[in-house]
């Protein structure tokens, strides 16, 4: 290879090299607005002759390509998926609060907050005027609007609910095609890897795709020595080399949990990806506010049959009827779904019980009992020691909802505003820099142009040779 014939190798490895080396820029410059692509660099390394004794060695072998590296940072990825499943997990949370607050239209007009005002004015109407039948009229229809407003926002709240049980299942079917399509990807990575080779777009697309369901779940990313992956979520296998095990929803009195195919359940956690949020917002957050809903119902129809019952209606006679249709312990966890007015006060409206004594129909003294419950303690503790009224502990379990909706949305920002400071990190590692580029596409061409040069040259010295051999 110290001949002249072998300076033509070295001149060949050349043109090769620099034509590589310019492909990968043409290859960053058409990837330049690419999600996901890592710019590439191209590593040459020296050939060194070995060394052999009583033979002389030459300068060189000249230039091979060692690697065609990809750049990225594996810290600040791994800390965008980590931002990316926070940030989506309160995201969904905010969202599904948000939800709530628009269900309930407080503190608006018309919110349960001043259709109960409302009802108890009417009771307080009817305390002074216990014979008109206008004021009980009024009466009756103000009970009437204010359970239908009841009804009708738990039913919505019920369907608020029932879809997010479908959005768990459709982001269930987006994790289970990300994860075929990791494996399916791991695939090809090691076949490549197994013939000695790599291909550092394939692998940029297997990591866009674990950003991405980074977004639904909180994943570990374990690399195998073959280039494969195995993904854990929730402390469960995803995905193993080429194999995949689909997720899907298992139920439970009433509570959802995500199991993979072979019946593990996965450890969800606050703050793991877009399926924590729905799963809280199945399992907690709706829980909560529907029970606060059916806590005040229930106590309300208690409060108001017992004062009821006793009372005397405009016939003069003991009603001994419920105002409201009487709601049983063991269904108060549904009280507001059933909240109604009794059917006596619906086909008749002498039956309400204004009066507290039989042979005063102008008395509307227990109508004023029902009217001061409005201003006394009738919830928020054990019986005899309750803490609080209707109307502030259903302020007080919107001013709740207001927290946690403003809690979610700022924690929410926070994360996102983390989320985008390290992929500007990663940017400024990873992005193609288009400056950049075209400085070292000049670089290769000046070299290639150099080895084409040179090997002009050599071939000019092998023609005086052979004209003065042939001479």
């Amino acid at each position: 290879m110290g001949s002249t014939f072998g300076s033509f190798e070295i001149g060949r490895r050349a043109l090769h090299a620099q034509q590589k080396g310019a492909q990968v820029t043409g290859q960053n410059i058409a990837n330049a607005n690419t999600e996901g692509y890592s710019r590439q660099l191209v590593l040459m390394k020296a050939l060194v002759p070995p060394a052999a004794p009583g033979v002389e060695t030459p300068p060189g072998y000249g230039v091979a390509i060692s690697d065609i590296r990809r750049i990225k940072s594996e810290f600040y990825g791994d800390q965008i998926m980590k931002s990316t499943t926070s940030q989506n997990y309160w995201k969904r949370v905010r969202e599904t609060l948000d939800g709530i607050e628009i269900i309930f239209q407080e503190p608006e007009e018309t919110g349960i907050n001043t259709a109960l005002n409302e009802f108890f004015d009417a009771w307080q109407d009817l305390s002074v005027n216990p014979e008109s039948h206008a004021v009980r009229l009024s009466l009756r229809e103000q009970a009437e609007a204010l359970t239908g407003l009841v009804r009708d926002i738990y039913g919505r709240l019920d369907e608020l609910k029932f879809d997010v049980r479908k959005e768990l299942q459709a982001t269930l079917t987006q994790i289970n095609t990300l994860a075929a399509e990791i494996a399916d990807l791991n695939k090809k990575i090691t076949y490549l890897q197994a013939l000695g080779q790599k291909s550092n777009e394939l692998l940029d697309q297997r990591d866009l795709c674990l950003q991405e369901l980074s977004k639904h779940v909180n994943i570990r990313v374990n690399e195998k020595v073959g280039g494969s992956l195995e993904v854990l979520a929730g402390g469960c296998i995803l995905l193993h080399d080429d194999r995949h095990f689909d997720l899907e929803i298992s139920e439970e009195g009433g509570k959802l949990a995500v199991c993979n195919e072979i019946g593990a359940e996965l450890s969800i956690r606050e703050g793991d990806g877009a399926i924590a949020g729905l799963l809280d917002s199945y399992n907690t957050i709706f829980p909560r506010y529907q029970g606060a809903l059916n806590e005040l119902v229930f106590n309300l129809v208690q409060k108001v049959n017992d004062l009821h019952k006793n009372g005397y209606g405009l016939d003069g006679s003991t009603t001994g009827i419920d105002f409201f249709t009487d709601i049983e312990e063991q269904n108060a966890n549904t009280a507001a779904l059933h909240f109604s007015i009794s059917d006596a006060i619906k086909d008749d409206l002498n039956k309400i019980a204004a009066a507290s004594q039989a042979d005063h129909p102008g008395d509307g003294s227990n109508a004023l009992k029902i009217a001061q419950l409005r201003e006394k303690l009738v919830m928020g503790g054990p019986p005899g020691d309750e803490t609080t009224t209707f109307h502030d502990y259903f302020r007080g379990v919107m001013a709740d909802l207001g927290v946690e909706g403003r809690e979610a949305e700022r924690m929410s920002l926070a994360m996102e505003r983390v989320m985008e400071s390290l992929q500007e990190k990663q940017e400024s590692i990873s992005g193609v820099s288009l400056d950049d580029e075209m400085l070292n596409l000049v670089q290769y061409q000046h070299a290639y142009n150099a080895a084409a040069r040179f090997l002009n040259v050599l071939d000019e010295m092998l023609g005086v040779l052979f004209s003065e051999i042939g001479s």
